[in-house]
């Protein structure tokens, strides 16, 4: 995957990063809960990042 691609899925991530991390503080009023909440995120970010092929559909594998 290219650099840039990947830099611009992190920006995408990083709105729900944001917006969520506010929004699971006012809610929980705990940073254990947030710094849970981003952990999540920052994996399911990095799963995809490592390996976008498995995290699209099989549909494109029929076509090989």
């Amino acid at each position: 995957m290219e650099p840039e691609r990947k830099a611009g899925i992190s920006i995408v991530f990083g709105i729900p990063a944001i917006v969520g991390a506010g929004l699971v503080w006012q809610l929980s009023g705990n940073w254990q809960v947030v710094f849970g909440y981003l952990g999540l995120l920052g994996f399911i970010v990095g799963a995809f990042l490592a390996n976008p092929e498995q995290m699209i559909s099989s549909e494109n594998e029929s076509e090989h």
